[in-house]
C-alpha cells in the first residue's frame, strides 16, 4: 500500500497559460537574443569528448577539465556583467530572458565550488580561469541584484522560475563566501541580501520547489544571522517521503530521478550549510536511498524514467553525497563503487555527444526535442553539473579521487529486489550488464501502443518555436504515458 499524501490544488501558472501579452514579450526577448547572442562556442567540444572517450586520464583531472570546459563557454556567452548568458538551443516556455538567467544561475555554483573551495596553486593549469571565475561571481551578484542595472535578475514573484534559480545563486554565494561575499562592502551585501529576501514572500508549487526558498533562507541565515527560515516548508517536503529513502514529487507527482538531482541534491547542501538543521533525518534517508539506488548504474547507462532527461549527468549526485556523509550511518557504498558510477556515467554520455557548444545537450545524447520538456531552455541542462558540483566539493575529503575504481553491482552478479515504497522491481543481469526497473502498478489505465510512444515535434510547432522563441514541444514523460518497464539500455527513448 503506497502512502497517501494530502494534496493541494495546482495553481494556474502564467507561462503555462500564456495570453497575448506574454507571446509579445516572448517574441521581443527572442529578438534580443538573436541580436545579442554569441555564435555557438564549439572550440572545446572535440577535446572534451576525447577526454571522456576511453582515455587513461584520472577522474579528478577529467572533472577539472569538465569544469574548465563549462567556464570557458560561459565567458563566451555571458552578457551584462555575467548576470545572463544566451546559449544556443531550443527555448523554454518562459522566454529568452529567463533562459539566459538560467545560463548564469546554473553555472555559478560550479564556478564557485571549482574556484573557491580550495586554494589556487601557482602550478594549477586552470589558475587563470579560476581567478576569472571569482571576478565573474563578484560582478554577477552585484549587478544581478541591482534594480538599476541592465542585468538585474528581476523581482521574485509567485510561482516564478526565479525562485528556483535563486537557490542555485544562494548556494554559489555560500560556497564562495570568503572569496566573494566577504569582499563586498556593507551596502553591496545589503543589496544582495535584499534581493534574496524576496523569496520569503512568494508562493511555490507544492512539490520539490519548497526546497528552493528553504535553501535561500538558510544561506541568508548563515551569512547574516537573520532568522527567516520557513520550517513548515521542510515539514511539507518530509510528507513526500514514502519510505526506503524515496520521495514523491508532490502529492500527485512521480517517483523519478528528481530524487537524485532534486531532493537529495538540495538536502545535501542544506545539511552542509547548517549542520544543525536536521542532520540525522537527512543523512539517514540519503544513505537508505543510495543503498538501493546504487544498483541502477551500469557501465553504459542507467534505467531512466520520469522527466528532465537532460539532467542525466547528475544522476550520481546522491551517491557522492552519501559517501561524504556516511561516517555515522550504515551505508553499503564504497568509494571505489561511487567513483566507477560517476566516471562511467560521465564517459558513457559525453563520449556519445552529450556535450556540445560548451554545455550539456538538451537530450540524453545529442539534443532531442522529444526529450526536452517545455519548461526547459538551452541552459536548463546545466543542472547536469550537479554530480560534478558535489564531487568537486567533497571529492578530496571523502576519498573519491584517491580510491581505486571498484565494480558496480551489475558487474558483480545478478540481482533482483523490490523497493516496496514505489512498487518497483529492480533486476540486474551481469552477463549483459543491463539493469531494469519494473513498476508494478499502472500510472494510467488509458493507454494503447500508440499512446505509450515518444511523439516527435511536428513541423508547424517547430516553425512556431523558431519564430516566436517559445517552446511548442510534445509532452513525453513515459511514466505518465503508462510505460512500466525501463532498461539501462534506454530502448524506450529511441
Amino acid at each position: 500500500m503506497q502512502k497517501e499524501i494530502k494534496a493541494t490544488e495546482r495553481p494556474k501558472i502564467p507561462y503555462e497559460h500564456p495570453d497575448f501579452s506574454l507571446y509579445v514579450r516572448t517574441f521581443k526577448e527572442h529578438l534580443t537574443k538573436w541580436y545579442r547572442g554569441a555564435k555557438p562556442y564549439t572550440q572545446n567540444d572535440a577535446s572534451i569528448k576525447a577526454l571522456f572517450s576511453g582515455s587513461e586520464t584520472d577522474l579528478k583531472t577529467q572533472c577539472e577539465h569538465f569544469a574548465n570546459y563549462i567556464a570557458d563557454a560561459f565567458g563566451h556567452y555571458a552578457v551584462d556583467d555575467f548576470t545572463h548568458a544566451y546559449y544556443p538551443g531550443m527555448p523554454s516556455q518562459q522566454g529568452a530572458r529567463m533562459d539566459a538567467m538560467e545560463g548564469c544561475s546554473r553555472i555559478l555554483p560550479t564556478l564557485a565550488i571549482w574556484a573557491c573551495t580550495a586554494s589556487i596553486e601557482k602550478n594549477d593549469p586552470f589558475a587563470e580561469r579560476k581567478n576569472s571565475a571569482i571576478q565573474w561571481l563578484k560582478q554577477a551578484f552585484v549587478a544581478g541584484t541591482d534594480p538599476t542595472h541592465p542585468g538585474y535578475w528581476g523581482d521574485l514573484q509567485d510561482y516564478d522560475q526565479r525562485t528556483c534559480e535563486s537557490a542555485d545563486l544562494a548556494l554559489a554565494l555560500w560556497v564562495s563566501k570568503s572569496a566573494v561575499w566577504d569582499s563586498f562592502s556593507q551596502p553591496q551585501q545589503a543589496q544582495v541580501i535584499a534581493w534574496f529576501e524576496r523569496v520569503n514572500h512568494v508562493q511555490v508549487v507544492d512539490n520539490n520547489w519548497h526546497l528552493f526558498p528553504l535553501t535561500v533562507q538558510l544561506v541568508v541565515h548563515a551569512l547574516t544571522g537573520k532568522e527567516c527560515v520557513e520550517y513548515w516548508r521542510y515539514e511539507r517536503v518530509k510528507e513526500f517521503n514514502v519510505g526506503d529513502g524515496w520521495f514523491r514529487d508532490g502529492a500527485k507527482g512521480n517517483y523519478d530521478f528528481y530524487n537524485a538531482w532534486g531532493f537529495y541534491y538540495s538536502l545535501y547542501w542544506i545539511d552542509q550549510i547548517n549542520p544543525e538543521f536536521d542532520r540525522d533525518y537527512i543523512r539517514r534517508n540519503l544513505c537508505q536511498f543510495s543503498d538501493g539506488f546504487r544498483y541502477f548504474f551500469t557501465p553504459k547507462g542507467f534505467p531512466f524514467f520520469g522527466r528532465s532527461a537532460c539532467y542525466r549527468l547528475a544522476a550520481t549526485a546522491p551517491l557522492i553525497s552519501a559517501l561524504d556523509v556516511n561516517t555515522h550511518y550504515p551505508c553499503q557504498l564504497s568509494a571505489g563503487e561511487v567513483k566507477r558510477a560517476l566516471q562511467t556515467n560521465l564517459e558513457y554520455f559525453i563520449s556519445h555527444d552529450a556535450l556540445r557548444n560548451g554545455l550539456p545537450t538538451q537530450g540524453l545524447f545529442e539534443s532531442d526535442a522529444r526529450l526536452t520538456d517545455n519548461y526547459s531552455g538551452p541552459a536548463s541542462s546545466l543542472w547536469s553539473l550537479r554530480a560534478l558540483n558535489v564531487a568537486l566539493f567533497c571529492g578530496d575529503r571523502c576519498g573519491l579521487w584517491q580510491a581505486e575504481a571498484g565494480l558496480l553491482e551489475v558487474e558483480k552478479s545478478n540481482f533482483a529486489f523490490h523497493i516496496p515504497s514505489i512498487s518497483a522491481l529492480i533486476v540486474g543481469r551481469s552477463k549483459t550488464k543491463e539493469v531494469s526497473v519494473i513498476f508494478e502498478q499502472e500510472y494510467t489505465q488509458e493507454q494503447t501502443p500508440l499512446s505509450r510512444r515518444l511523439i516527435a515535434q511536428g513541423p508547424i510547432d517547430k516553425c512556431k518555436e523558431r519564430l516566436i522563441g517559445r517552446a511548442f514541444r510534445p509532452k513525453n514523460n513515459l511514466l505518465r504515458k503508462g510505460v512500466t518497464c525501463y532498461s539501462s539500455k534506454m530502448s524506450n527513448f529511441f
